[in-house]
């Protein structure tokens, strides 16, 4: 079924909705590169599985995050001790359950007391495996971390997976299907910044291979205030997101984050839905025809002469 190009209907003004049904999980590849191009350029691999979980008892949306395999820093195991153990450590947080408000924006981690059972475990874990003072301190200051439920918190608001893709997406666009947001990202650490003020811009039609692209543009917006004009921080924010024309769920995300402060620090995050096995990641791809007041005119056929390019060619061209 050819896709391409086709107008796509909101409901509501231009409302995106996300269509997740409860205990599907999604395979993600992430790629964290630091500073791309320089010197000290650094990159972290992992893969993850994102779960939509029923509702939460207060009737929140949440989701479960898992990590998949091993994590790679410059495509290597790490190596340091310190790397290895805080490796090890961060282990107690997964399987992780985060809340989400109704626009599919973080707000909490919800399972806090899962994480402290897991402790005892992990603790002895690392024990086991490993000696020293340093050993000793980095077991501290996890407890430490770990009994205080604000800390955690914390922790993955500065977590560059959940805060590329858990951001409040799921909303109305307005009447031009443009919008707009501040946004903070884990780049962003100085209390002198408000974030990055962001154009979000929703497509009308679906690309060239079905998929729903929203584009963000953002620049650091500083603090109002005198006392920071001679140093203020400068820096811009471009986000590339593919949804799925149905479920409207994240297929790709490719975002740039530059801040300068006055420094330059650059990141960007790759994260790229992982097909399932035999499958290509588009296979379910069909435009939701329920839409109140679609014409029929602009029903989807069937074509059975639909080019096939590569799974990365089309993906991340």
């Amino acid at each position: 079924m050819d896709i391409s190009n086709k107008t796509i209907y909101y409901s509501g003004v231009n409302a995106l909705r996300l269509e997740w049904p409860a205990e599907l999980s999604v395979k993600y590849g992430v790629l964290v590169t630091f500073n791309e191009g320089e010197e000290n350029s650094n990159e972290v691999k992992y893969e993850a599985k994102v779960t939509r979980l029923k509702a939460g008892t207060e009737g929140q949306p949440l989701f479960q995050i898992d990590r998949i395999g091993d994590v790679f820093v410059n495509e290597m195991l790490p190596d340091l001790v310190a790397d290895r153990l805080a490796y090890a450590l961060g282990k107690v947080f997964y399987p992780l359950v985060i809340a989400v408000d109704q626009n599919g924006g973080f707000q909490t981690v919800y399972n806090h007391q899962e994480i402290l059972k897991r402790w005892p475990a992990i603790k002895k874990r690392v024990l086991d495996n490993f000696e020293g003072s340093l050993v000793e301190n980095y077991i501290e200051r996890m407890e430490k971390q770990l009994a205080n439920p604000d800390s955690i918190q914390l922790a993955f608001l500065n977590d560059w997976f959940i805060q590329t893709f858990f951001k409040p997406l799921y909303k109305e666009y307005g009447q031009h299907r443009t919008t707009g947001s501040i946004f903070k990202f884990p780049i962003v650490k100085d209390f002198n910044v408000e974030g990055y003020i962001t154009e979000e811009k929703l497509s009308g039609q679906t690309n060239s291979f079905g998929a729903i692209e929203l584009l963000h543009n953002g620049v650091i917006k500083p603090l109002e205030d005198d006392l920071y004009i001679a140093n203020r921080a400068t820096g811009d924010y471009e986000g590339y997101y593919l949804l799925h024309p149905k479920y409207r769920r994240i297929i790709s995300v490719v975002s740039d984050f530059g801040y300068g402060a006055p420094v330059v620090s650059k990141v960007k995050v790759k994260i790229t839905v992982i097909p399932e096995d035999g499958l290509e990641f588009d296979h379910d791809f069909e435009l939701d025809t329920n839409v109140k007041g679609m014409p029929v005119t602009e029903m989807v056929v069937i074509d059975g002469q639909r080019s096939r390019k590569g799974f990365w060619d089309r993906l991340l061209k």
